[in-house]
């Protein structure tokens, strides 16, 4: 999923995500020393749901930001088996 490779990508560029829920889907926004360093669309609805049950009120930083980085192998394979089953059924 390309969506899961361009977040694991902006975790690791940022000290703080910013996500909100739009018309197409979860707007990301990932920020650095206050500013954003990317900004992409969340169109998967079981990625975005995963997602947002990481963070507090739109944001995921400090400790919940380090366990998705350092957990990140293990939310994806998650994510792809949510995915998998939604799929099937």
């Amino acid at each position: 999923m390309e969506e899961l490779d361009r977040l694991k990508e902006g975790l690791t560029k940022s000290n703080l995500l910013v996500y909100k829920n739009e018309d197409l889907g979860l707007k990301c926004s990932f920020v650095k020393e206050g500013m954003v360093v990317d900004s992409f669309v969340i169109e998967d609805d079981v990625l975005a749901k995963a997602l947002s049950e990481r963070g507090m009120q739109g944001i995921v930083e400090g400790s919940n930001l380090q366990m998705l980085r350092n957990n990140y192998d293990w939310f994806s394979l998650s994510v792809k088996t949510k995915k998998l089953l939604h799929e099937l059924t």
